[in-house]
């Protein structure tokens, strides 16, 4: 499936301006969720998902297909994928909350590809997206295929539809102590090497963004993206969205590598050389 979207920045303090415009545009009330992130990484040399031993058995036709399509993705490319689950703000968060065992709690597991290029309409973003739903196990499935724990979010969503449209205002969080020092998708930093069983309370959590700003996305799918009619027809509807829209959010322009999602692959044969090299001396 094809995912293309336009983006736009809300301050903090926009934010209830924001929603009562998405909520006249859309004649309904905003859907809040919580979604617990677990960002994992792939190996330097692709290995796809051949190790499916922890995939919940008999497999759905229509599921092995997603799955097929994801292992023939990350054997080209190794990529950090998103493992989601849907948490409750109330119960799920602070020490009273009850500990999880993610293996046995059904996820998302999401891939998103590095986006197309622009194409003459740089406000756009899209890319290829595989989301498989309800799934258990996901945690040990990574580990089974050699990908590695490299982060961690919470997002705060709340969601808008106007017939196939989904307007989304999103902001994120980090949800322990380590965040001022990690980036979700960067080596640097301590993290955990397997999910934490609890989550800390909501007080507690630190937002991404240190001004606090909330993300606007809005979204259209095109499942059958080998239509370039049905992306293009999708592209126009969002561009008129926008003509719609102008003057109460700025949509910008975004660099695509900011959704670059893909790891360096580790090229066989390739020695490390040296950092210094001394010329001219035996």
């Amino acid at each position: 499936m094809y995912e293309v979207f336009l983006t736009a920045l809300v301050e903090d303090g926009d934010f209830g301006a924001a929603c009562a415009v998405l909520s006249g545009l859309c004649g309904m009330s905003p859907w809040e969720s919580f979604h617990r992130v677990l960002l994992f990484q792939g190996p330097p040399r692709p290995v796809g998902i051949s190790n499916q031993s922890s995939i919940d058995k008999p497999i759905r036709k229509e599921v092995g297909l997603l799955w097929k399509e994801i292992h023939q993705n990350l054997t080209r490319q190794s990529f950090i994928l998103q493992v989601r689950y849907d948490i409750l703000k109330d119960s799920d968060l602070g020490p009273n909350a009850r500990s999880v065992d993610l293996d046995s709690t059904p996820g998302t597991l999401r891939w998103t590809d590095f986006p197309d290029p622009p194409h003459g309409r740089p406000v756009l973003t899209q890319r290829k997206k595989v989301e498989l739903w309800d799934q258990k196990k996901l945690p040990s499935v990574m580990r089974d295929n050699q990908h590695t724990l490299k982060g961690e979010t919470i997002e705060e969503i709340y969601r808008f539809f106007r017939e196939d449209i989904e307007f989304c205002l999103v902001r994120q969080y980090y949800p322990y102590a380590y965040a001022p020092n990690y980036a979700p998708t960067t080596p640097s930093g301590w993290v955990p090497a397997a999910p934490e069983a609890k989550l800390p309370a909501w007080e507690n959590l630190i937002t991404v963004d240190t001004q606090k700003r909330w993300f606007l996305f809005v979204k259209a799918h095109v499942l059958q993206d080998h239509k370039p009619d049905e992306i293009r027809k999708v592209q126009d509807q969002l561009l008129g969205i926008r003509n719609e829209l102008d003057g109460v959010f700025d949509f910008r322009s975004i660099d695509r590598k900011v959704y670059d999602t893909r790891i360096a692959q580790q090229q066989q044969g390739i020695q490390t050389l040296p950092q210094k090299v001394m010329l001219g001396k035996n």
